[in-house]
């Protein structure tokens, strides 16, 4: 007797192949939009640096951001993301069998200082023990990639210096700082730009008590009504050229929206 074998897979019912597609489309932006890092609230070390007051204050205060359709650049750093922490996890593991100790840390939580009383965790990518330096992964265009010739902008800097003051703060040892500039459009990782520095304690600190003091007027306004409070962050100052100004709901029409830095994972 034959043995009949169990379905395993849905039957062809002859779906429409366009209605097939858009299936297909909507699995994956509901994978995008449902991301951990998409659905991300509280601010953290990827934001704290930025040079624009309003936005840092809007972020602090709560405000919801309007997004331009679905965040595709992000989905292709966080997919870069991933491969990467394969790979060294794969080199932890050819070291040990080796016979010498675990080197790299991927992806790892640590605690990087206050902003109101509430902790700010954030997600380091690369952890060099040996070489007591933290990694940052960025997965830019061409423009931030000819920019990067100069050193990274205020917003990457002061995220490498946040998570090495938090790896200190634990007790791992951290020197140095590096910025991974990796092509995005490229055809060869000769293009990227390996940046490095010694870790700037002082950058992340003043960066913290920046956002101390606007967090400090957010709740004092937030006491008479959250009007108050919403009027005062449009007032503040905007940065040029700034991304996230125009996708919250106070954003002139006129302002530009342009980005001074790519977009990449938020962490």
């Amino acid at each position: 007797m034959t043995a009949v074998l169990a379905t395993v897979h849905a039957p062809y019912t002859g779906v429409d192949p366009k209605h097939g597609l858009a299936e297909i489309r909507s699995v994956i932006e509901h994978s995008i939009t449902h991301q951990p890092r998409s659905l991300q609230k509280r601010i953290g070390p990827s934001e704290i640096g930025t040079p624009c007051d309003h936005c840092l204050a809007a972020k602090l205060a709560g405000w919801e951001q309007t997004e331009r359709g679905v965040a595709w650049l992000p989905t292709i750093g966080t997919a870069v993301h991933e491969h990467l922490e394969h790979v060294f996890t794969m080199r932890n593991v050819a070291l040990a069998d080796e016979g010498k100790l675990l080197r790299y840390l991927m992806e790892q939580k640590t605690m990087v200082g206050h902003i109101g009383g509430q902790q700010i965790w954030g997600s380091t990518d690369l952890v060099d023990l040996e070489a007591g330096m933290t990694v940052d992964w960025k997965i830019v265009g061409a423009n931030t990639l000819k920019q990067a010739k100069s050193g990274p902008s205020p917003v990457y800097r002061v995220q490498a210096d946040l998570y090495a003051k938090g790896w200190n703060d634990q007790g791992v040892r951290i020197d140095h700082v590096a910025i991974a500039y990796l092509p995005r459009n490229a055809s060869s990782l000769d293009q990227a730009i390996w940046w490095t520095a010694p870790h700037d304690r002082s950058r992340a600190e003043d960066a913290l008590e920046r956002a101390n003091r606007l967090h400090a007027n957010i709740a004092a306004l937030e006491s008479i009504s959250n009007a108050a409070r919403d009027q005062w962050i449009s007032t503040l100052p905007r940065a040029s050229h700034c991304y996230d100004c125009a996708r919250y709901p106070d954003a002139p029409p006129e302002r530009p929206r342009d980005s001074f830095y790519d977009i990449n994972s938020t962490k």
